[in-house]
């Protein structure tokens, strides 16, 4: 029984112990860094909600957005035919992270990365 009772706690605090991998949200106006710098500019309005701009243009793109480990997801707020996106994601410290490029490109060209800082 006592053996019973030990891999049960065992068991317990493991699970307790898992990583969680998955990002953090984000908030705040992130600018892109690279390859063009000013360009782009990632606005973070909620856990959810993701606005994206470019310099010298009033239009912008609001998007509801999640992650997976190396991912995230953007789907277009508004009522459209548009389809989710997943652009490969990673956070380099808490001022900046990697995207793939979100300008659309060649299919059969090898991805390219944006840089974006707080």
């Amino acid at each position: 029984m006592k053996k019973i009772l030990w891999a049960g706690l065992f068991a317990i605090s493991i699970i307790s112990c898992k990583k969680n991998t998955s990002t953090t949200s984000f908030d705040g106006i992130y600018l892109e860094n690279s390859p063009v710098n000013g360009r782009s500019q990632l606005n973070f309005l909620s856990s959810s909600l993701v606005v994206k701009s470019e310099q010298g243009s009033s239009y912008a793109d609001t998007f509801k957005y999640s992650f997976t480990p190396t991912k995230i997801i953007l789907t277009p707020n508004l009522m459209t035919q548009h389809p989710s996106q997943e652009f490969d994601f990673e956070k380099l410290d808490e001022n900046s992270f990697k995207i793939q490029n979100l300008y659309q490109s060649i299919p059969e060209s090898p991805k390219s990365y944006m840089i974006f800082k707080k």
